[in-house]
């Protein structure tokens, strides 16, 4: 009888210690292009987890793409192109897009405290627009300090009322000196 319970005890950790390896396996490829609450680089070669992450993301896909169909902000404009805005189930993300609306994107390092590589790394999360940016609050610039690791940057910079500026078409003083050339964090390589 204790020869019995033994082996059973040894199987359900067996069969524990398999569901942990698999929670954390399909756990590391969900969130291989996602921040999933760490602040630390999670970009990885891993074409594993690549595979797994665009596997849940068509599951996922059709459910975010009804969801947003019935919670429709009238604030977000009309995106019938090629990109897809799917509103976030966490409440401190702004809203994100696959791609850029008309496959056009704004020239975000336009955003004084914007280089360059902050803008490749805000198109790679899915922010590629001023009016994306001009929409933040609060929660939204904390989400963004922390995904790109510049804490309290968005804000000291003022990024949300220089997009404002720049989605109604105004021009900054800054917008001008990259308008010209003249920053050299803002030129494309």
């Amino acid at each position: 009888m204790l020869e019995i319970a033994s082996q059973m005890i040894l199987c359900l950790l067996l069969a524990a210690l398999l569901g942990f390896i698999i929670g954390y396996l399909f756990g590391k490829g969900t969130c291989a292009s996602d921040d999933c609450g760490h602040t630390e680089d999670t970009h990885h070669d891993d074409s594993h987890a690549v595979s797994t992450h665009s596997e849940a993301q068509s599951i996922a896909t059709p459910i975010v793409a009804d969801l947003a169909n019935k919670n429709q902000d009238s604030n977000v404009e009309d995106t019938s192109n090629t990109s897809t805005e799917t509103p976030d189930l966490d409440d401190d993300k702004p809203v994100l897009l696959s791609g850029p609306r008309n496959g056009i994107k704004d020239n975000l390092s336009r955003i004084k405290g914007i280089g360059v590589k902050i803008e490749e790394t805000l198109n790679e999360i899915g922010i590629y627009h001023f009016d994306q940016i001009a929409a933040w609050d609060a929660e939204n610039i904390a989400w963004a300090d922390s995904t790109l690791g510049f804490p309290g940057r968005a804000q000291r910079e003022e990024w949300v009322a220089q997009a404002k500026a720049l989605h109604a078409g105004e021009e900054t003083e800054f917008s001008k000196r990259v308008d010209a050339g003249e920053v050299s964090s803002s030129k494309k390589s």
